[in-house]
């Protein structure tokens, strides 16, 4: 008997000196993901009325970034900063950090409360009383936003498109149109008397902000 016992405790021994000879099996470290952070990312102020010297500033303040961005046609930006916009409607805004682990966003919104838009809403075109081309037509407000002396402006090309001199339109100055009026103008093409030679007329709409900055929109009237 006790033969069999101490037999048994040598080969438990024997084992347990044998599992302690095998190395246990490790899990190798993985690196922690450090992705970017957006401290802030501000507009100030968030709310404008929109006029050409109406100006917002975006700040921001990003860390551990390879990478940042703005939307909206701004681009590529310092990790932290200040640019300056002057969105013509309510815009939201994105910012976008990235580096090597992945990426992050963040957004700001600035809210137009009013804008400034102006329209040629019908024309039509003839002859002058002494013989040259004439358009008459309006100007609509078609913004929210008043305050704003207006003028209308027209250039005429020939059928070789070579700009005719003379053909300056006459600049209708139309003041300030009330939301939601039109006004009516008259632009006379002198020394042009035959509507066969034009091909196109561009028109510009200029209107000034009371700080006498211009802003300008710019089209054509098509001739059948």
């Amino acid at each position: 008997m006790i033969k069999k016992t101490l037999l048994y405790f040598l080969c438990l021994s024997l084992l347990l000196s044998i599992s302690a000879c095998k190395k246990s099996p490790t899990t190798p470290d993985i690196p922690a993901l450090i992705l970017p952070s957006i401290e802030y990312f501000n507009a100030n102020p968030e709310s404008i009325e929109f006029r050409s010297d109406s100006l917002v500033t975006l700040s921001w303040s990003t860390t551990n970034t390879t990478t940042v961005t703005i939307d909206q046609g701004i681009g590529t930006v310092s990790a932290t900063g200040t640019t300056e916009v002057s969105p013509e409607e309510t815009t939201t805004y994105i910012l976008t950090a990235k580096n090597n682990d992945g990426q992050r966003t963040a957004s700001c919104t600035v809210e137009v409360t009013a804008r400034a838009i102006f329209e040629l809403t019908s024309y039509s075109y003839g002859y002058a009383s002494y013989g040259c081309c004439e358009i008459t037509g309006t100007v609509k407000n078609v913004g929210n936003a008043i305050g704003y002396n207006v003028m209308i402006e027209f250039q005429a090309y020939n059928a070789s498109d070579i700009i005719i001199d003379t053909a300056n339109g006459f600049p209708a100055s139309l003041g300030n149109i009330p939301i939601g009026v039109s006004a009516a103008f008259d632009a006379v093409f002198f020394e042009v008397y035959d509507w066969a030679i034009i091909t196109k007329t561009t028109y510009e709409i200029t209107w000034l902000s009371a700080q006498g900055v211009r802003l300008t929109q710019i089209g054509i009237v098509p001739f059948k």
